[in-house]
């Protein structure tokens, strides 16, 4: 379990954004990231895949709920997977950067924005996999070309981020949905895998609802490396279908970056 530490809430405000250092994050070629598959319950697609982007600067808060309060939120052909009695929710903060469209290289220019996703674990004909239920995007234009390709569910979000030496900041707030996330903190060492590490992160099958259609994607990627977080402050407003987040998350985990691979989206209803 991961140690976290809250000190005092504090009002959200316009800070100077820094760019974020890529090098800290390990970048391999499309064949060598398909070659690491033992992380993996079933195999892969046998068609191509279609679209590479990075994640960086990857902040996972996750909360422990009941299994009631997520089975509220969950389309009725998805099914809630559990870990050890209970079912989780995540508030996964990510920048991405580099999208590569393999058969329309030229939008991969410029295309990155920060994003901050909610996800819950689910299962879909005995295969794990994310549900993604809500999904904030920074405002700009690559945003808006992300929504056409992927036509994710997000709001008009307006996020900052900010590092100065070990010391890290997020903000993040949407006036029209009254989300708001707030976070201060820095890095420690690098953790060992556990089993929920591996439960947690370990899913190739992502699930969106798009106007009353159920979309899967398949997904590949190697398998994520986690350092500890120290929480120094954490103000947080989320609410939707009845879960809310607001406390301190159960644990945290940070990763400096991971590469993934998408095949096309497949329509289940």
């Amino acid at each position: 379990m991961l140690r976290t530490f809250i000190r005092d809430n504090f009002a959200f405000r316009t800070y100077e954004v820094s760019l974020y250092d890529p090098s800290v994050m390990e970048v391999y070629k499309p064949e060598e990231i398909l070659k690491h598959t033992l992380h993996r319950s079933f195999p892969m697609p046998n068609q191509d895949w279609v679209v590479l982007s990075e994640w960086k600067d990857v902040l996972m808060l996750h909360w422990k709920v009941g299994a009631s309060t997520v089975k509220r939120i969950l389309p009725k052909e998805l099914s809630i997977d559990t870990f050890e009695g209970g079912a989780w929710v995540t508030i996964c903060v990510a920048s991405v950067d580099n999208f590569t469209n393999r058969f329309f290289t030229l939008i991969k220019q410029g295309f990155s924005f920060d994003q901050v996703i909610m996800q819950t674990y689910v299962i879909h004909n005995g295969k794990p996999g994310l549900y993604i239920f809500n999904q904030e995007l920074e405002k700009s234009f690559t945003k808006n070309l992300y929504k056409k390709i992927f036509k994710l569910k997000q709001g008009e979000t307006e996020i900052v981020r900010e590092s100065t030496g070990e010391e890290h900041k997020f903000f993040a707030k949407n006036d029209f949905s009254g989300f708001k996330l707030g976070l201060k903190y820095r890095f420690g060492t690098d953790i060992p895998k556990t089993q929920i590490e591996s439960w947690l992160t370990n899913r190739f099958k992502y699930f969106h609802e798009k106007q009353g259609n159920l979309y899967e994607y398949s997904v590949h990627h190697i398998e994520w490396k986690f350092k500890e977080v120290y929480l120094e402050k954490f103000k947080s407003k989320f609410m939707y279908g009845g879960l809310e987040l607001i406390t301190q998350p159960d644990f945290i985990h940070y990763s400096p970056g991971i590469q993934k691979l998408f095949w096309p989206k497949f329509l289940i209803k």
